[in-house]
């Protein structure tokens, strides 16, 4: 055994950031069902939608909520080993090998213990970088929003492969501090149109007139069956579900920074088995909140294809209900005439009708489409259960340590 090298100031600013860790984990738990999830799903689209988006929102929100208790945990061992520290007179004792066994000691069956050793010591300083000015401002230039949140989460991806693959060439000379603020990420989603509110509004404008007609020659409202019934319920939420998925995977990933930064700023002032142990830690979690923030961007990409998908049916959609209502003022200007004229409309329109049957059928493929990519969303749902599972067994892997 050896002398430990510890500054307490390193401990208790390493305390301070992983407690900002917990504030961030617990409010990406709560942001996802306000702004991930959808809204009302009466319609027949988002009825289908709306279950695989509960899953994923949940799984999402459970991954959160554990790792905010794991971060806790960390943030309470962290503290154990300054009394540790403390009891034994700055000796390295074995019990610091086993950092990832007090950590587990403090995951019950009621998740993490929130009292612990508060170090106090010198004020944690804001995070360095936050979120760029207009971050989730869907008016700014999407590709200044990605240069500038890319500045702001730069390293993220080399540092948590750094951590994985060499643990041991880390140094620095840099004081311990939160080098993002993750939950600045975490802004209320916006969405720049509605295309489905667009075309349900310009249809009845277009067709409603007219759709009677219709009804007379066709046998059904193209108005119910093309528009209303599979669009109705809330599309302006599935447009900035889409974001909000891209925020918190941006948050997560600001997460990922901080656990990297401390093993980065840890080495020169806290050495040892303890600090070897700690810095094994930040890894396992660096790596598990940069797979969380994939997962959460895959949900992201996902949805982003379906609001795409939909915008690009409605579009095709519109043009389809214009020819549509062009051919039915044709039939009722044949139609004009009262009893001669429906029985002629009714001889001439053959090819109308067949006209517009073939159109609602196009309109229905196209609605076909949107469906296709909403059950594609379920792949979502499988990434992010799979990165929880992480995250559990990370948990429960220290349980396990924590009982040997």
């Amino acid at each position: 055994m050896g002398e430990m090298v510890i500054r307490f100031e390193t401990l208790s600013l390493s305390q301070q950031v992983i407690e900002r860790q917990v504030g961030h984990a617990h409010r990406i738990a709560s942001y996802l069902p306000d702004h991930a999830d959808i809204g009302d799903s009466t319609g027949l689209l988002l009825s289908v939608f709306d279950p695989l988006s509960k899953l994923a929102v949940t799984a999402g929100t459970d991954a959160a909520r554990v790792l905010g208790e794991l971060e806790q945990a960390m943030a309470g061992a962290v503290g154990d080993t300054q009394v540790d520290v403390a009891d034994q007179d700055g000796k390295v004792g074995d019990a610091f090998t086993k950092l990832l066994g007090h950590l587990g000691a403090r995951l019950g069956a009621d998740g993490a213990d929130d009292h612990y050793p508060e170090l106090g010591g010198p004020t944690l300083p804001a995070a360095d970088q936050s979120a760029p000015d207009g971050y989730g401002d869907v008016e700014s230039f999407f590709w200044q929003k990605g240069e500038a949140t890319a500045q702001a989460l730069s390293g993220g991806v080399s540092d948590v492969q750094g951590l994985i693959h060499d643990l041991g060439q880390w140094g620095s000379a840099q004081h311990v501090t939160e080098l993002v603020d993750a939950s600045s990420f975490l802004v209320a989603p916006q969405a720049p149109d509605n295309p489905v509110s667009d075309l349900r509004w310009s249809a009845g404008a277009l067709l409603g007139s007219i759709d009677w007609v219709a009804e007379k020659f066709v046998g059904f409202s193209i108005l119910d069956r093309c528009v209303f019934h599979p669009f109705a319920g809330d599309w302006q939420g599935i447009f900035k579900a889409s974001e909000a998925w891209h925020h918190a995977g941006d948050a997560a990933q600001g997460m990922t920074r901080n656990h990297a930064g401390l093993v980065a700023s840890t080495p020169q002032t806290w050495q040892g088995l303890s600090g070897d142990s700690f810095r094994a830690a930040m890894t396992t979690i660096a790596a598990a909140t940069y797979g969380l923030s994939a997962a959460y961007a895959y949900a992201g990409d996902l949805v982003k294809t379906l609001s795409t998908v939909t915008k690009l049916a409605c579009a095709g959609i519109g043009q389809l209900l214009k020819m549509i209502a062009d051919k039915l003022l044709k039939m009722a200007a044949e139609a004009a005439t009262p009893v001669i004229g429906w029985a002629v409309g009714a001889v001439t329109a053959y090819s109308d009708i067949q006209d517009i049957i073939t159109w609602v059928r196009r309109v229905n493929t196209l609605i076909e489409t949107i469906s296709s990519a909403i059950q594609d969303f379920a792949e979502a749902k499988t990434s992010i259960l799979t990165k929880a599972q992480l995250i559990e067994d990370l948990a429960q892997g220290a349980a396990t340590s924590a009982a040997a």
